[in-house]
């Protein structure tokens, strides 16, 4: 099988089926073996202008969070910018369900079939941001929120500074911890785990079911 039925051809895709079976990215776990998977997804500039010219995001570009339930198969989209139920982020996004099932199919896990309508589109309850500058920050705090089984209406735009202090301490401090652990990020290489550093104890590893 050469060419998927929507004309994806998997034998020249290995980096995404290699993502999708977790084995390109450190830290990961083949999709097929967890309930959920958040997927930031980038909206070019040129489409967001397209669609909203005169209240676009500052950059141009926006940023919102896909939460796929793998097994229920439907993605349940979280925008901080748009309102739910935007046809325009939704049509964007049926492109990114049409690939992953492509790929469940080809990769014959899970039932999956190569077919447009196969995952679901729906739209979850969360906070707008006021400005057109915070979508990046709105994205990842509703996928915190989400992943600690809290409210996303608990992200409030008045809160957003504190967020980016917070963020920019919790990576330095990352970064320092490294350096005086001695540690090196490895290369994003096939079987390499970020536990594998022989100094430092695990800071990731998949669960016991």
């Amino acid at each position: 099988m050469k060419n998927s039925k929507s004309g994806f051809n998997w034998e020249k895709e290995q980096i995404f089926l290699n993502v999708v079976k977790g084995l390109e990215i450190a830290c990961s776990r083949p999709f097929m073996e967890v309930d959920f998977v958040y997927i930031p997804l980038l909206i070019p500039a040129a489409s967001v202008e397209s669609r909203r010219r005169s209240s676009v995001t500052s950059s141009g570009n926006h940023w919102c969070l896909a939460v796929w339930n793998v097994k229920g198969r439907y993605i349940t989209l979280y925008d901080s910018f748009f309102s739910p139920g935007s046809s325009f982020v939704s049509d964007y996004v049926s492109k990114f369900c049409q690939v992953l099932s492509s790929a469940f199919s080809y990769l014959k896990v899970l039932g999956y079939v190569d077919n447009l309508s196969e995952i679901d589109i729906l739209w979850g309850s969360y906070t707008i941001q006021t400005t057109r500058t915070d979508c990046g920050i709105f994205m990842i705090k509703y996928a915190e929120m989400l992943m600690m089984n809290k409210s996303i209406l608990l992200v409030q735009q008045k809160q957003v500074k504190d967020y980016r202090k917070q963020l920019a301490v919790d990576l330095w401090s990352h970064g320092t911890w490294k350096q005086q652990n001695g540690y090196e990020t490895p290369l994003e290489m096939l079987d390499h785990d970020y536990g594998d550093h022989k100094h430092v104890q695990p800071i990731c590893h998949s669960q016991p079911e």
